[in-house]
């Protein structure tokens, strides 16, 4: 691949695309940064006039300190799988879960002994015994496979890091929720077993006003039906008045899924699960070897030419 060095200032375009970008997966290497190669083909698409959203299931204040890192400013941000948007730096649209199901999940979760943390108004939650019980999964996932200990403690290190970055609170008690009035976007729940996971989504899946998702085999997204990446990127371009039909999306995931059905276009990356791929309009390169900028340089861009 050959990713620009260089970018053109001012330059106008007959077209102006709107490009949504997952991070996990995505435009984030393994390692979770933003490559330089990533980060300048960015660059280049705002400077020919095209806008830059990423859709995320992370919150707005994570993915603005991984962007800063690289000079990034996105016009928008669909974050939380799109139970907070963002245009230009304000919030213009939320939606959360009830109250009381998010109680009733939180108790059910931790009487399992599943590791969660949950996403809220006043920041990120997890209640104390979730690290031990993170530390169990990866105790059953590592025993019998060839260097079990080193997978573990690189996985360890890996979700510690995580961990550290998040300012995670204590959650006390499910009822903790409830009693100070908590806000509740999302649930992350984490497991390297397969089955354990399976078993939450079972409970939980056929509940009409939870929605159950995921951005990697590893884990779980639950949240209100209405919490979609694809109906926050609808919210974001009816507000910033944008053309439907002038629009990216490119991801690897199942929560990814949405977007794609949204967008005018859709771009798996070459990591992504394969009923990703199989919906996709196009596939780019793995995000290890910068697949945003081969998509954006090689799809978008030369689709832009030649519109114009």
């Amino acid at each position: 691949m050959h990713a620009a060095k260089t970018y053109i200032a001012h330059t106008e375009v007959t077209t102006m695309n709107t490009v949504a970008i997952d991070m996990d997966g995505t435009l984030l290497h393994s390692e979770g940064f933003v490559s330089q190669e990533n980060a300048q083909a960015l660059k280049t698409l705002q400077a020919q006039g095209h806008k830059v959203v990423i859709a995320t299931g992370r919150g707005h204040k994570d993915v603005n300190r991984l962007l800063q890192a690289v000079n990034i400013t996105p016009d928008g941000i669909v974050s939380l799988n799109g139970a907070r948007v963002f245009w230009k730096g304000k919030l213009i649209h939320e939606s959360h879960m009830d109250r009381d199901d998010a109680v009733h999940l939180a108790e059910w979760l931790t009487d399992r002994q599943y590791y969660f943390h949950v996403y809220t108004n006043h920041g990120m939650y997890s209640p104390s015994r979730s690290w031990e019980f993170f530390m169990n999964d990866l105790d059953i996932y590592t025993q019998d496979k060839e260097g079990g200990e080193e997978i573990k403690e690189a996985i360890r290190r890996k979700a510690d890091g995580h961990h550290r970055q998040a300012h995670m609170n204590e959650l006390h008690s499910a009822e903790m929720i409830r009693e100070d009035d908590l806000t509740v976007y999302k649930f992350l729940i984490v497991s390297m077993l397969e089955e354990k996971l399976a078993v939450c989504r079972k409970t939980w899946g056929d509940k009409p006003s939870m929605l159950i998702t995921s951005s990697g085999r590893d884990n779980l997204e639950i949240m209100h039906p209405h919490t979609q990446k694809g109906k926050g990127l609808l919210h974001l371009l009816k507000h910033a008045d944008l053309d439907l039909s002038t629009t990216f999306a490119i991801g690897d995931n199942y929560n990814d899924l949405p977007l794609f059905n949204a967008a005018a276009v859709s771009i798996a990356m070459g990591n992504a699960e394969s009923d990703v791929k199989h919906v996709a309009t196009h596939e780019t390169t793995n995000h290890d070897n910068h697949g945003v900028a081969e998509a954006i340089h090689h799809i978008i861009l030369r689709s832009t030419a030649h519109n114009t």
